[in-house]
């Protein structure tokens, strides 16, 4: 068997590079170069035989170089990349395989070894090839010593009940639907999803009920992965609803404190992938993780109800905001299960409080409780419900690149009912 056969393609492929892979199975690179075959020319190096393939590692150019993590070979590719990163640092790691086939269990790996990326063959060949050449570039800007393109910029918008059971859970989950229900441009790239929801609320895990999400993979995991989150990972292992909305929560089964938890990294990392990061947050956590968040957020909807209790609640999230020195022109009031007979109008709380009024939500915890237990979110069914109505001026408040029809079709657009039964597991 020839140690490093070049496979040779019979059109020219997209990109002129020759990149390495490193397999221990001849029909697999055989087969990743003929699925690659109009994108890139790969050349096989067997990795039984690390030690003789170390030269033409050393010869080649670009420095990029692929590692086979398909079910089976995960745990030698793990060591060979351990092996290359300490021949050479400056080299791109990007592991290869079909996540679908292990239900993503090689995309993991992979990351917990330290690579940079994964390519998903079943992927399209849009999505493979922009990865190589964000790839490629950031190697020739490392090798001119440019600073790599600045990365767009997605919205964080934090959703804080000022306590438990005011219904920002429930919330969360329609905006978060609704939102990646929205078309993209046709300008805008194919990059996945374009809203992540996370689920750090006073009950962890109720978005994902009310989404029918579940997974191995939580918010706790992603913030120690931090720098190797990438468009492969959350499409394989962050659990998706049927919208498209990506979904990070907490483990029900264990209580984990983020107190002192550095977000940034990952914030950063996710705003770049996603237009809208939407977060249910708990008020009673503003000591610990979300001085991050609440410096980094575009916007502070504070949800509150016409309770006196909630009303002592709203006073205090208030003054936790003045300590972390974020009660300023991002924070704006919205009052749940507005009820106009109750005594207290919405304007006169915001007067109190010297906030800006967002939005009032009618009464309807009946009616969103039937749909929940439907397996449905409520404009699911009930597109003109008055509470699915009263969402439109916050939906129009995300910064999504979207195709908006004019006048009142982008809203019909909008509501259509996504189909699927929300309990299932993605």
């Amino acid at each position: 068997m020839q140690a490093n056969p070049t496979v040779v393609t019979l059109t020219k492929p997209a990109l002129d590079s020759t990149l390495l892979l490193y397999s221990p199975d001849e029909n697999n690179a055989q087969r990743f170069s003929a699925r690659l075959r109009q994108l890139v020319t790969l050349a096989w190096c067997d990795s039984h035989q690390f030690a003789a393939s170390r030269r033409a590692l050393e010869e080649h150019q670009p420095r990029l170089v692929l590692l086979d993590f398909s079910k089976g070979y995960t745990d030698a590719s793990a060591e060979i990349a351990r092996q290359l990163m300490a021949i050479d640092p400056g080299l791109v790691l990007l592991g290869i395989g079909s996540a679908a086939s292990d239900r993503g269990a090689g995309v993991l790996c992979a990351m917990r070894a330290g690579l940079k990326d994964f390519i998903d063959i079943d992927a399209g060949d849009e999505e493979i090839l922009d990865q190589l050449r964000t790839s490629l570039e950031q190697l020739r800007h490392a090798a001119d010593g440019q600073p790599a393109r600045a990365p767009r910029r997605g919205q964080l918008v934090l959703l804080c009940g000022v306590r438990p059971g005011l219904g920002t859970s429930t919330l969360a989950a329609h905006l978060g639907a609704m939102a990646a229900a929205i078309k993209p441009s046709a300008a805008a790239p194919a990059s996945g999803n374009s809203v992540m929801l996370f689920d750090l609320g006073h009950s962890s895990g109720d978005i994902g009920l009310y989404l029918g999400t579940g997974g191995d993979f939580h918010f706790d995991d992603a913030l120690r992965h931090a720098s190797r989150i990438d468009a492969t990972l959350v499409r394989t292992a962050v659990p998706h609803h049927s919208s498209g909305a990506a979904v990070l929560a907490q483990p029900r089964e264990r209580n984990i404190s983020l107190a002192g938890a550095e977000v940034v990294p990952l914030l950063e990392r996710l705003l770049g992938m996603y237009d809208l990061v939407l977060c249910d947050l708990d008020s009673r956590a503003l000591d610990d993780v979300a001085h991050s968040l609440l410096k980094m957020a575009d916007a502070i909807w504070l949800v509150t109800d016409q309770a006196l209790g909630s009303m002592v609640a709203l006073d205090t999230c208030l003054r936790q905001l003045e300590r972390a020195q974020a009660r300023d022109l991002r924070v704006s009031l919205l009052v749940n299960r507005y009820d106009e007979a109750c005594g207290l109008s919405a304007a006169r709380m915001a007067e109190r409080f010297s906030l800006p009024l967002l939005a009032t939500l009618p009464e309807r915890s009946r009616t969103l409780r039937a749909a929940a237990n439907r397996g449905s979110l409520l404009h699911e069914i009930a597109a003109n419900d008055a509470y699915v109505r009263a969402l439109a001026p916050l939906l129009a408040r995300f910064r999504l690149r979207t195709k908006r029809d004019a006048g009142k079709r982008g809203w019909r657009t909008l509501l259509n009912p996504i189909r699927g039964n929300l309990w299932k597991r993605h």
